[in-house]
């Protein structure tokens, strides 16, 4: 982890040749996923990149460490053993050494330098920097959250009525508040279709609970890897859905107003599809119409066959009732 596949001669030479680059990429903040060599396979390591917290992108915090030499910043921590700045200078150079010149011809390699010289400097803050900024730059947002929840310090009601209001805003539903804790889902999308139709499941027919640890040895430390989200109904019929830390960052995001991209939202929809399969074949009473996304006419089964039509007239209610 420290030197990578390189001998002691082999570091002597790098040193001796003044490789800036390769010598940043060897410090400690870097060498933690390889030191930069993408050859190796180590899968420790490999799983390390994953979670890399140079390739996370923040546009107010780039900004500012593209725009500003590594030196003396007041943002990092003194070390009082640390007698040698090497790691500064190298550093240093490299950013005097980045590419100014907007209307450059080779864009590409410009913005690849930056790029990596940001991603460098996002380590190192991430590993001195005085204060917590440390966790903004972590990859998963929403994942100090899940592990309250899996280690039971966090409701787990509240969660689940959370990753609800996430899944219909999901399937289209701009406001999930007016569900009023309800699940809708979309049937299906038609091309050139101008209604859409959802079907509407109670919500308190799903729990929210941390996958059990089944076969675990007493002599090693584990712990719940995921969540359950589970719907249950009067005809025993039965849901799972398994939230391991992607699906529940993509849900916390969704619920924060973010708009996933299309490989975001396929990656999604994979781990959702069964869930929704099943619950698809589950009896339901209600379901919702809409052509905006905004206004919806909410058609319920009642007793004795009866259809009733509601509109959505307002934020938080169906408004008047028309029997049909």
């Amino acid at each position: 982890m420290l030197v990578g596949t390189r001998n002691c001669d082999e570091v002597h030479e790098l040193y001796s040749a003044g490789k800036r680059t390769e010598i940043a990429r060897g410090f400690y903040f870097n060498s933690w996923m390889g030191a930069g060599n993408t050859q190796q396979s180590d899968r420790l390591l490999t799983l390390l990149k994953e979670i890399d917290i140079g390739a996370v992108g923040d546009p107010r915090l780039d900004r500012a460490f593209d725009f500003r030499g590594p030196d003396h910043p007041a943002w990092l921590l003194d070390f009082e053993l640390r007698v040698d700045k090497y790691d500064r200078e190298i550093l240093g150079k490299l950013f005097q050494d980045l590419p100014t010149d907007p209307t450059g011809p080779e864009l590409a390699e410009r913005l690849q330098r930056h790029r990596e010289y940001v991603a460098m400097i996002r380590r190192l803050h991430f590993f001195e920097c005085r204060d917590s900024s440390w966790k903004s730059l972590l990859p998963y947002a929403s994942g100090e959250k899940m592990l309250r929840l899996v280690r039971g310090e966090e409701d787990l009601k509240a969660a689940g009525d959370e990753l609800l209001r996430a899944i219909s805003r999901g399937e289209g539903i701009y406001d999930p508040n007016r569900l009023k804790g309800k699940l809708a889902l979309q049937v299906r999308q038609v091309e050139g279709g101008t209604i859409r139709s959802y079907r509407v499941f109670d919500g308190d027919r799903f729990a929210l609970e941390a996958n059990g640890v089944t076969g675990g040895s007493p002599y090693l430390e584990h712990s719940p890897t995921a969540l359950i989200l589970r719907y249950n109904d009067k005809s025993s019929l039965q849901a799972e859905l398994t939230i391991g830390l992607d699906v529940f960052e993509m849900l916390d995001r969704l619920n924060r107003g973010y708009r996933p991209t299309v490989e975001e939202i396929q990656g999604y929809y994979l781990s959702l599809i069964v869930f929704k399969n099943v619950l698809g074949s589950a009896p339901y009473q209600e379901v919702l119409l809409t052509t905006t996304g905004h206004e919806f006419h909410s058609i319920q089964r009642k007793t004795q066959g009866k259809l009733e039509m509601c509109l959505a007239e307002a934020s938080g209610e169906y408004g008047t009732t028309k029997e049909r």
